[in-house]
């Protein structure tokens, strides 16, 4: 069984997925996601990635501290069979993370322009 390619981690505004591409099989493939936090040392099954037959995982609930190293890892499952785990780089949220820009409005009232900043989605 050939394992997940292409295995990439995005965050923007805080929601943090996993994203992976896989070959076409016969069977529906179905996917184990896995992480990995620095403090833990070892790695636990992402209960929301398990048997998925998505080609990514929302990570947002497990990536919650910014300076934390984290490790995922990803297999395939088709059948029977299983594919070795395919690990990402190291992801730190505060490094890799994007936070888009907030949104601005502005309005006059009479001589004075008032402006709004709301924060990023």
């Amino acid at each position: 069984v050939p394992s997940p390619k292409e295995i990439v981690v995005r965050s923007e505004n805080f929601r943090t997925l996993l994203h992976w591409n896989y070959p076409p099989v016969s069977e529906t493939p179905h996917f184990i996601v896995e992480i990995k936090p620095y403090n833990l040392g070892s790695y636990k099954v992402v209960s929301t990635c398990v048997n998925t037959s998505a080609h990514f995982c929302d990570l947002s609930g497990e990536i919650c501290e910014p300076y934390l190293s984290h490790w995922l890892r990803v297999k395939a499952v088709v059948g029977s069979q299983q594919s070795e785990y395919v690990e990402t780089k190291e992801f730190i949220l505060q490094r890799h993370g994007k936070i888009g820009p907030p949104k601005l409005s502005l309005s006059t009232h009479g001589d004075k322009i008032l402006g709004d900043i709301y924060h990023p989605v």
